[in-house]
């Protein structure tokens, strides 16, 4: 269960001020850090408004969202996986030509937060940031909010969830940061071909990993 499937299903409705911290703590199961990490990642996805004084509250979108069931509820994994072979990898060539050297910083603390990130749900939400910046480096509007609107369905089904502290075995933090450094330095030194298969690379063996290949 999650806060977000509570949301979803209008147990919590559009202005509804959510239990405190120690109240869903309770309601879950769960250890307050990582209530607090769910809520925080519900805040920034603007499902959720956390109001100083006074608690946290369903935003009117995310009562939208659910009542027109947004374009991103109840897309699979695989669904997402296979618009991103086929969006991220064509993109590369315009993240060369457009990046700025802000871009590429904010690219960079993305894989700082990889290599320090504290948990699984920490780790997902670094990988997550990460492309979404290289879309953004774009500049094409287009292209970013619909790379917004594929990966929100994973961020509102897996960062909604309680629970998800586990340690990162230290091979797969490794294969992460490897692959994704890869993809950056490409972009960095103006390698288009490099860029891409790079980046289709690292999302092929995502979806391998997820059909048990």
């Amino acid at each position: 269960s999650s806060i977000m499937n509570q949301i979803r299903t209008g147990h919590f409705a559009e202005g509804s001020k959510l239990p405190t911290e120690r109240e869903l703590c309770v309601t879950f199961g769960a250890a307050r850090n990582a209530v607090r990490q769910a809520l925080e990642a519900l805040e920034r996805e603007g499902v959720v408004s956390r109001q100083v004084g006074r608690g946290t509250f369903v935003t009117p979108q995310a009562a939208m969202d659910t009542a027109h069931g947004g374009m991103s509820a109840g897309l699979s994994l695989q669904e997402i996986l296979e618009v991103r072979v086929l969006l991220e990898p064509q993109a590369a060539r315009l993240v060369i030509e457009r990046a700025t050297e802000r871009d590429f910083e904010a690219m960079e603390r993305c894989l700082e937060g990889i290599r320090n990130a504290r948990d699984w749900s920490d780790h997902k939400e670094w990988k997550y940031e990460l492309h979404l910046t290289m879309m953004r480096a774009t500049q094409n509007r287009l292209l970013v909010q619909i790379f917004e609107t594929i990966i929100r369905a994973r961020r509102q089904d897996q960062w909604g969830r309680i629970g998800d502290t586990r340690n990162i075995p230290h091979d797969v933090r490794a294969a992460t940061l490897d692959a994704n450094e890869r993809i950056v330095d490409a972009l960095r030194d103006g390698r288009v071909s490099d860029a891409s298969e790079a980046i289709r690379g690292y999302l092929n063996g995502i979806f391998a990993s997820f059909h048990g290949i």
